[in-house]
């Protein structure tokens, strides 16, 4: 919903670059001697009807999607992206990159890398990347100057603010299965929360993180009371009922209990910093902890 613009620096061109590097068949069953002596003849007995398996319930059978064979190197490609684009990373978010996991938000079948920020109020910045046609793109970012540092090609207007990688749910509507999120962050004068579904992009085959509802309010500092309530549905303004409902879809409906993983900072104090080597350190381990959509 709100982003942090930071300038990109003409100091992003003269950073100097990392100088880190890129990162038995069990025995088989002993099949018992056969008879070959001929059988006596017996009368055929009476034919009896073979059992056949019920039909399965359409709930149980759609109860989990079925997504395609991940692209081969996935977690290669995103590690030599993230080698080979350090100096932006790290004018980007000097402070440094603080998680780094894979979930796939678009159900194609190959995972989306989110790297966490280290966050400047309530929550964290999530900042997305997805791989196409062999090509990292970042698709979502906190920050405007994203959209100019990576190639915008799948760029979207709409942005995550969250702190854990299990916040992105997979849950089944009306309409199929769908990851979402509820994104929120705010000041002491105000505060928002959205709910963010994500899916493919119309043509592009990029992930695509869209608006839902939003919820919007005004606070007074001094008292804590809520002095003013905006609510809009798709980006278009609405009444309280209308949010309610269209947020009903995404938080009432069957959760699959899809639980996303990955690494932070403070997990290994030793293994992970900031430098180019604690970044791709974390890219690693989170790419041998990823679970797929199964």
């Amino acid at each position: 919903m709100k982003r942090r613009s930071i300038p990109v620096l003409a100091a992003i061109l003269s950073l100097a670059l990392c100088a880190c590097g890129a990162a038995g068949e069990a025995e088989p069953a002993q099949t018992p001697a056969v008879s070959v002596s001929a059988p006596t003849p017996t009368a055929a007995p009476a034919e009896t009807p073979v059992p056949t398996e019920p039909p399965v319930p359409a709930e149980t059978a759609a109860s989990r999607p079925v997504t395609p064979e991940p692209a081969d190197g996935w977690a290669g490609t995103y590690l030599a992206f993230l080698e080979d684009n350090y100096d932006i990373f790290a004018a980007l978010w000097p402070d440094g990159i603080s998680g780094v996991g894979y979930i796939d938000l678009d159900l194609d079948g190959t995972p989306e890398m989110i790297l966490f920020d280290q966050g400047a109020s309530a929550t964290l910045g999530a900042q997305m990347f997805d791989l196409v046609d062999g090509q990292v793109y970042c698709v979502s970012s906190v920050l405007d100057a994203a959209k100019g540092a990576f190639d915008d090609a799948h760029f979207a207007s709409a942005s995550v603010c969250t702190s854990y990688f299990e916040s992105f749910r997979l849950a089944r509507t009306a309409d199929g299965f769908t990851f979402w999120v509820s994104s929120e962050n705010g000041t002491m004068e105000d505060s928002w929360s959205e709910i963010l579904r994500f899916e493919l992009s119309q043509g592009g085959g990029a992930l695509a993180p869209v608006s839902v509802c939003t919820q919007l309010l005004t606070v007074d500092p001094e008292t804590g009371k809520v002095t003013e309530e905006r609510y809009l549905v798709g980006g278009e303004p609405a009444d309280k009922a209308a949010y309610e409902a269209a947020a009903a879809v995404y938080t009432e409906a069957p959760d699959l209990g899809y639980e996303g993983k990955g690494v932070f900072l403070w997990n290994d104090m030793q293994r992970y910093d900031t430098t180019c080597d604690g970044l791709l350190a974390m890219a690693q381990d989170a790419a041998e902890a990823y679970v797929p959509v199964a």
